[in-house]
């Protein structure tokens, strides 16, 4: 595997739409929007309460990627440099060639196919530079939007954790763990 992917560059990736790039500090007040979204944020953290929040979120995933652990891109559309979303890699376990990924974008920018282009791009990343065979994400299971974008990238539930997660609405949801190898892989079109 000495042909893998080594942090040395980061990896900037593009699409027709798209470009998945480094965080930068700068990012903090396009990540505090969406962070900050309780619509964004129904299945995933406690929405941030302020823009030093953001910029902490962005030095804890720059330090991860510093340790080789994960990489967090700001995806941003082709003519515009702002942050619209935060997709990536984490736990990667190189000798077992998996990663899981994450992926939040803000609600002005759902329904355009711009998730399924970004996870797209990783994934084309994921099963060629980092030579992983296995790609894995979590997800609530009653999060619609995000199981059927699993579902349009080929993505097949492997397992329940029943009672997983207590959300907003006062009670414990179910948590679905999704997997994607690297022979199920293929291009998604976004047209």
């Amino acid at each position: 595997m000495s042909d893998v992917f080594d942090f040395s560059t980061f990896p900037t990736l593009t699409s027709d739409r798209l470009v998945l790039r480094e965080l930068s500090p700068d990012d903090a007040a396009d990540l505090f929007v969406w962070r900050s979204d309780p619509v964004v944020q129904k299945y995933n953290s406690e929405p941030m309460r302020a823009v030093a929040e953001a910029a902490a979120l962005i030095e804890e995933l720059r330090q991860e990627y510093a340790s080789r652990t994960g990489i967090p891109w700001a995806v941003t559309l082709r003519d515009e440099g702002r942050a619209v979303g935060l997709f990536g890699f984490a736990g990667w376990e190189r000798g077992h060639r998996r990663a899981d990924i994450g992926y939040d974008l803000r609600r002005d920018y759902w329904g355009r196919g711009i998730a399924t282009e970004a996870l797209d791009a990783m994934l084309r990343f994921g099963f060629g530079a980092m030579g992983l065979n296995r790609v894995e994400a979590q997800t609530i299971a009653d999060n619609h939007e995000s199981v059927r974008l699993l579902g349009r990238l080929g993505f097949q539930r492997d397992g329940l954790r029943r009672s997983y997660s207590w959300e907003d609405d006062g009670t414990f949801h179910d948590g679905a763990i999704y997997g994607l190898l690297r022979d199920e892989h293929r291009v998604v079109r976004t047209e």
